[in-house]
């Protein structure tokens, strides 16, 4: 059944697209994901680079210059990130490689709100961010200005820009969990992120799940646009396609998610690799 799979999945990629030519890749945004050995993103990430039937380089610059890089390029993708309306503007996405878990709203141990969201997790199995922003006082969130935490809680965020309740970053780390370091000493009360990510910052954090959060995030890599770009994209395609039916690669990319949203993550992120971009 899965050999069937794989075969329907190549076949469609290739009436779709035609037979791809090898088409050499520059990855950026890469060097700390791949050297900071994050676990599944980077071994994954590693899987995939290995099996492209094609060069690849790895080039070294911040993940400030990276996108509008990239946009320049004709070439070149950024790994590990999400797609969305905006960014489908200036960037080609190859088919989901792996998923993450929901993200969280993130505090410290210490935190002086864990009483009354305990209180609203007595009521209600998630904390609403709308309820929790229209509380007065409410806490100082942190969130990065360029970054997407999916359409609902993106459109909430928009919103709520201006508010004295969001502290907006406006410039990107060299990695993830930028936001951590200022939790830790006190600027903010709270920030979202993925568990596993907060986890290699501090394990004392705590975690409250988020009604507002996707229950499955889907990661891609976002290419330059153009011939050389689309050629890329159809040989990363087909690449993640035939890594999806291993059992050792399926189990690596559930390795990040909870136990009992594994079975929803695999079914969201096998069911979106059927829709050739």
């Amino acid at each position: 059944m899965k050999l069937c799979y794989l075969r329907y999945c190549t076949l469609l990629l290739l009436c779709v697209f035609g037979l791809p030519r090898a088409e050499p890749v520059i990855i950026v945004d890469a060097v700390a994901l791949l050297q900071a050995q994050r676990g599944n993103e980077t071994n994954i990430l590693q899987q995939l680079l290995a099996a492209y039937p094609a060069a690849y380089t790895i080039e070294d610059i911040s993940r400030n210059r990276a996108r509008e890089w990239v946009k320049a390029a004709n070439n070149a993708c950024i790994p590990w990130l999400r797609k969305t309306a905006a960014r489908e503007q200036d960037f080609l996405f190859s088919v989901p490689y792996m998923a993450e878990d929901a993200l969280q709203l993130v505090l410290t141990a210490e935190s002086k709100w864990h009483g009354a969201l305990e209180n609203v997790m007595r009521q209600n199995q998630q904390i609403s961010l709308v309820h929790l922003l229209s509380v007065k006082p409410s806490p100082l969130i942190g969130v990065e200005l360029n970054r997407s935490y999916g359409e609902a809680l993106d459109q909430l965020l928009s919103h709520r820009k201006n508010s004295w309740s969001i502290y907006t970053r406006t410039t990107s780390s060299q990695q993830t969990g930028s936001m951590l370091p200022m939790l830790q000493r006190g600027f903010i009360d709270a920030t979202l992120e993925y568990r596993k990510i907060a986890l290699r910052t501090d394990p004392t954090l705590r975690f409250y799940p988020l009604l507002e959060a996707q229950p499955v995030n889907l990661v891609h890599f976002a290419c330059s646009k153009g011939e050389r770009g689309q050629r890329i994209i159809n040989l990363l395609n087909q690449t993640i396609v035939a890594k999806s039916q291993l059992p050792d690669y399926q189990q690596l990319v559930l390795q990040g998610i909870a136990e009992q949203n594994r079975p929803l993550a695999l079914q969201t992120w096998l069911q979106a690799l059927t829709s050739v971009p």
